[in-house]
């Protein structure tokens, strides 16, 4: 059997809707659409952890963010439990590589033998450009906060070749380039976009009319939410401090930004098949996490509703039939799922299923729970709380499942129950509805049941 190779492209904090095959009529994503349309287009897709490292983590090792311990982006991975999926290509003859964004906190192991590039370019950081920047020109917004002051719009100081994005891309085609061609290889191009510095060159910043998008602008007072919501979120990057001008303009440069990225990855493949390493090649696409974009009323990600939760994922390549899978997945399933279709024993259990055999197949994958976690202590709320959440058909709960005060918070777990297929916007929370009360508990005994497999209750 020829070994194939396997590309696997990570973006930072993009929504599933940034796609134009997800349905959203204001994407601009035309090589993105092309791949989704070559191969398996898993459009109910969520992270493991809707932050960068913990989601990077369990991607990584395949294994779940409680059994880990690696909650939020200030957890470290320790290196007895860093035992990186990645390292069997290594050791079943694989050139291995990632370039980009790496992130996931473990300073004594690495995921790849090689990791190579930078997050950000040398013209902006998160919360500032680098350069002199007329910023009325290039319509800026920031976060008015002295919390953050992050860079949520504004016009990239320079062109395409100038970011970071094409630069990391260049880079990794140039180690294509170097490769042996004898032996199969695992490349991992991981960009920061659409991630803050939310800057597009020129003319990806302006060219979505923001008028187009179509998502709610919601404030505290439309939605029944929970603690973990509105004491957190909405007090740390609510959107009542900007105007409805700034939240279009974040906006309109978001999906330009992703629309930019799209124009990257286009010329990335085109450069890579040209000199033939696409040939036998998997390619894997996902986003790590996703983000709010003012629903909900908060900027940030770090929830469990569907703008943060739900992220894109596709597979293509040899043997791969195109469609659509609408079953619930998790993202944690990509290097299990990369191994099986290598011929590569999985080398230890993990907490998230091949999806080889319905890639292969061209069926959905069985219907299991898909679970994800999250501590909020990264802003100092809760600190040591977990909050789970479980996936099951069209239900989702979400609720702190082992509080380190039970005394503080004695009434409120900050339970939400939501039904998408009726309520997609997630805006009613169903969890204190007596009819609803049987699923909750039956949502409830799913995470219980994961916890106990995973020797946490």
């Amino acid at each position: 059997m020829i070994q194939p190779n396997i590309l696997w492209i990570l973006t930072d904090e993009q929504r599933a809707d940034s796609l134009g095959c997800n349905g959203a009529p204001w994407a601009r994503t035309p090589c993105l659409d092309r791949l989704a349309a070559q191969g398996v287009n898993f459009a109910a897709a969520c992270t493991p952890s809707p932050v960068c490292v913990s989601a990077r983590a369990a991607m990584l090792t395949g294994q779940s963010n409680p059994r880990l311990g690696v909650l939020n982006n200030h957890h470290h991975l320790a290196p007895e439990r860093a035992r990186f999926l990645t390292h069997a290509f290594v050791e079943n003859g694989y050139a291995v590589a990632s370039f980009g964004k790496h992130h996931y906190n473990c300073r004594e192991v690495r995921a790849f033998p090689l990791e190579g590039g930078t997050v950000l370019d040398d013209r902006a950081g998160y919360n500032a450009y680098r350069v002199p920047v007329d910023e009325a020109a290039a319509g800026v917004v920031y976060y008015p906060s002295e919390f953050r002051h992050w860079i949520l719009a504004g016009r990239f100081p320079g062109g395409v070749a100038d970011t970071a994005e094409a630069k990391n891309a260049a880079l990794a085609l140039a180690w294509l380039e170097q490769r042996d061609p004898a032996r199969p290889f695992f490349l991992r191009l991981s960009l920061n976009a659409p991630h803050t510095p939310v800057l597009a060159p020129a003319p990806y910043d302006t060219s979505i009319d923001p008028a187009s998008i179509d998502l709610p602008i919601d404030g505290p007072d439309d939605l029944d939410l929970p603690a973990p919501v509105r004491e957190n979120l909405l007090g740390k990057a609510g959107t009542g401090c900007l105007t409805r001008a700034q939240i279009l303009r974040l906006r309109q440069v978001y999906y330009g930004r992703v629309a930019f990225l799209d124009e990257v990855l286009r010329q990335f493949l085109e450069r890579a098949a040209d000199m033939g390493a696409l040939d036998h090649t998997y390619i894997v696409f996902a986003a790590d996490h996703g983000c709010h974009l003012a629903d909900h009323g908060f900027v940030q990600k770090q929830s469990f509703y569907e703008a943060s939760v739900r992220v894109p994922f596709l597979f293509a390549g040899p043997g791969i039939a195109p469609g659509t899978v609408r079953t619930p997945v998790s993202i944690g399933s990509i290097l299990p799922t990369c191994l099986e279709l290598a011929g590569i024993d999985i080398p230890l259990p993990t907490d998230f299923p091949s999806l080889a055999p319905a890639l292969r197949n061209g069926t959905e994958p069985s219907p299991e729970p898909v679970f994800s976690d999250l501590d909020f202590g990264i802003w100092g709320y809760r600190d040591g709380d977990r909050y789970a959440m479980v996936r099951e058909g069209d239900w989702k709960l979400a609720l702190f499942r082992d509080p380190q005060d039970k005394t503080r918070f004695p009434e409120d777990d900050g339970s939400m129950l939501h039904h998408l297929a009726d309520d997609p916007g997630e805006r009613v929370n169903l969890a204190s509805r007596p009819e609803h009360r049987a699923t909750l508990h039956r949502l409830l005994e799913r995470i219980d049941t994961r916890d106990r497999a995973l020797a946490l209750g």
